[in-house]
């Protein structure tokens, strides 16, 4: 494109997700021991709780796809979304975290699933579609893609670091009530700089879009776009991996490792060489696409999470496994988006219907539907363990359980990534896609 994105509007992108991950993050890492612990929900309820609403959020994510589709404002097609959601995201995280505590065990259960489902299903749902969707809204151009991704997953795992270390501090402090007023603030803060930072240059009229089909013909179209079905299915595979990890990780560190404060220690293991690594995305897909940097990410993941198996109770054993597994998530972490703006490429190509909101709909339907189901596998495993909240020591089922969920699973999910990754390689026609979209803009 002739408009260039500057490094101060790239780092205005990546913004968003550092407010996102004050919300999202605090919900995944935290919100199942906040519920288990301090309100006294069981472990099962928790899970179900969980992968319920995300498979209704899975079904608002399409809905609202359709909807992102068909929005034209003067302040552009996705920003005016991060705009509305921004107040919803910051009441509904203060909600979560603030449980009436003189509610009944059913009124509880009421309480959480009705917050859950507004933040999940209709918040987050609107910010994180809105903003997915604005890459592919800011630029036409592959590098220019790969380098905000790279931009934006930098800011996400700083924040994600940061969110780690000092959650149990702020917590043990000032309560979880004051914690959650405090990151949504922050999270409005960011947002905000994401909102006026940005600017949406490439519209759907500049692609000569078709505005006029149905919704039930938007969703056959979807579905002649072969790369959207295995990038969908690769982000419900990575979100399980994603979400089970963030919830069990707590547990690891406490029962496992032996101090919850170590929490921020391991996840340090892994985002800071992921931080690193980031920046080398660009430059290697420049050199060797994409796909066989994430391909490469996935073997790196596989072997770090190895060496962590072969001995989960040993601090500095787990250490270096992570140390390794966070290198290879960086070009998963920065190429994953990227290819979905590329995907949205393929299907203007392919059916001349350029469709930025349905396409990163289903695959934020993934998204959804694959933490749903982390979350509910923690949930469920630590019931199945007889996890018991009012232990100092838990059992060794308990235990055993949250090894595997931190350790076993990613393994297994990292298998079937790499079989769903096989078939989403978009670098090899990519170069023809783009001259031919350049020659249909250009008459």
């Amino acid at each position: 494109m002739k408009d260039k994105v500057s490094f101060k509007e790239k780092l205005a992108f990546g913004f968003g997700d550092v407010g996102c991950n004050f919300v999202w993050t605090t919900v995944s890492a935290f919100l199942t021991l906040y519920y288990t612990d301090n309100v006294g929900l069981s472990a099962a309820v928790v899970g179900t709780i969980m992968l319920v609403t995300r498979l209704l959020d899975g079904v608002t994510d399409l809905c609202f796809g359709t909807i992102l589709d068909r929005t034209h404002t003067k302040m552009g097609k996705a920003r005016p979304w991060i705009l509305w959601s921004t107040p919803m995201m910051a009441i509904g995280l203060i909600l979560l975290f603030n449980v009436p505590m003189g509610l009944e065990n059913t009124g509880k259960v009421v309480y959480a699933s009705v917050t859950y489902v507004f933040v999940a299903a209709f918040a987050y749902t609107a910010y994180n579609l809105s903003y997915n969707a604005l890459l592919s809204l800011m630029t036409d151009d592959q590098q220019t893609r790969a380098s905000a991704s790279t931009i934006r997953f930098i800011c996400t795992m700083i924040t994600a670091i940061m969110i780690s270390s000092i959650t149990i501090p702020l917590v043990e402090k000032f309560g979880w009530g004051t914690t959650s007023v405090i990151y949504a603030v922050l999270s409005s803060i960011a947002f905000m700089i994401t909102f006026f930072g940005t600017k949406e240059r490439y519209t759907p009229q500049k692609a000569e879009m078709k505005e006029d089909i149905s919704v039930i013909e938007s969703f056959k179209v979807l579905f002649k776009n072969r790369y959207f079905i295995s990038i969908t299915l690769l982000f419900v595979i990575t979100y399980l991996i994603q979400g089970a990890g963030s919830g069990i990780g707590i547990y690891f560190a406490r029962d496992i490792l032996g101090d919850a404060k170590i929490y921020g220690l391991i996840t340090m293991a892994t985002m800071i060489p992921l931080i690193f690594g980031l920046p080398l995305f660009p430059i290697l897909t420049r050199k060797i696409g994409k796909w066989k940097c994430m391909m490469g990410g996935l073997a790196l993941q596989m072997i770090g999470s190895i060496i962590v198996l072969l001995a989960p109770t040993n601090l500095t054993v787990v250490l270096i496994g992570l140390v390794i597994k966070g290198v290879g998530v960086a070009p998963n972490t920065a190429g994953l988006f990227a290819i979905v703006a590329d995907a949205i490429d393929y299907g203007e190509w392919k059916t001349g219907v350029r469709q930025d909101g349905l396409t990163n709909s289903a695959t934020s339907f993934g998204m959804k539907v694959g933490t749903g189901l982390g979350s509910a596998l923690v949930g469920w495993g630590l019931a199945l363990g007889k996890y018991d909240a009012t232990l100092a020591v838990q059992s060794e089922s308990a235990l055993n359980v949250i090894k595997f969920l931190y350790v076993g699973l990613p393994i297994i999910g990292l298998l079937f990534a790499m079989i769903f990754l096989g078939y989403s390689n978009i670098d090899k026609i990519y170069p023809q896609i783009e001259e031919d979209l350049k020659q249909r803009r250009e008459k």
